[in-house]
C-alpha cells in the first residue's frame, strides 16, 4: 500500500507550514495563506489575521484558531403549498451575507457554544491585523474540520436562525456560497480558560485538545 508523503512546507514561499497531526488544512503565517491538500494538488486558500478586539488584562499566551468565511450569494427558502414563509424569516435571510464556520472542534461544543453561529447571527465583521512582523502568528492551527464537513453547516446554521423566528419543519432550504477566505482569530490562554479576542467569550481550556499543542509552540 502506497503511503502519500506531504512536506509541510509552504508551495508559494517554502516556509514552514503551521498546524499539528490530525489538521486538514496548513497556513503560511509569512505569506500569509492557507493550504488545502485534500485534492491531487495542493489547493491555495486566503488567510487573514483578524485583530483582537477584546483583550484580557492578564494572559499567558495569544494563539489563533481557523474560521472559515463563507459569501452568501443567494438563498432559496421553499415551505411547500401548506407552509406560509413569515416576512421577518425572509429578511433575516436577506441580512445574512455571510457565514463563519469553525476549521476546529471543541468537545461538547452545544455545551461551551458554537462561536461560528454566534459570530454568524451577530453578522461580524472582523478587521484585519496588517500587522506582518507579529510573531503570535505562529502560534496558528486545529483545523480538524475538513472543507467538506464544513459544508454541512452553511444550511444547518441559517436553519437554526430562522427557526428562533418561524418552525422549520417542512421547509427546504438551498444556497449559493462560495469560500472566501480563512480567518485566524485571536484567543488568549488563561490558563483554566479560553477567551475568543472578538466578543470575549471564554470556555473550559479542556474543551480544546489542541490546547497543550499550542502551548508547546515557542518562537
Amino acid at each position: 500500500m502506497a503511503i502519500r508523503v506531504i512536506p509541510l512546507k509552504c508551495p508559494a514561499c517554502a516556509g514552514v507550514l503551521t498546524g499539528f497531526e490530525t489538521d486538514q488544512i496548513f497556513f503560511c503565517p509569512t505569506c500569509p495563506g492557507g493550504w488545502d491538500f485534500s485534492g491531487a494538488a495542493p489547493s491555495p486558500i486566503k488567510l487573514s489575521y483578524a485583530q483582537a478586539d477584546l483583550i484580557p488584562r492578564q494572559y499567558r499566551r495569544i494563539f489563533y484558531l481557523p474560521f472559515y468565511y463563507y459569501r452568501i450569494s443567494s438563498f432559496a427558502l421553499n415551505g411547500g403549498d401548506r407552509i406560509q414563509i413569515q416576512e421577518r424569516v425572509i429578511g433575516a435571510l436577506n441580512e445574512l451575507k455571510g457565514l463563519y464556520v469553525p476549521g476546529y472542534q471543541l468537545l461538547r461544543e452545544s455545551y461551551f457554544g458554537d462561536l461560528g453561529l454566534i459570530y454568524t447571527e451577530r453578522k461580524i465583521e472582523m478587521e484585519e491585523d496588517t500587522n506582518r512582523g507579529n510573531p503570535a502568528w505562529q502560534r496558528f492551527g486545529s483545523a480538524t474540520r475538513s472543507l467538506k464537513e464544513a459544508e454541512a453547516y452553511l444550511k444547518h446554521y441559517p436553519l437554526l436562525i430562522i427557526d428562533k423566528r418561524q418552525d422549520i419543519t417542512g421547509m427546504e432550504l438551498s444556497m449559493e456560497s462560495n469560500l472566501e477566505r480563512v480567518w485566524a482569530v485571536p484567543f488568549f490562554d488563561l490558563g483554566k480558560q479560553i477567551q475568543d479576542g472578538i466578543l470575549g467569550k471564554g470556555f473550559s481550556a479542556f474543551a480544546l485538545d489542541t490546547i497543550d499543542e499550542f502551548r508547546k509552540i515557542n518562537y
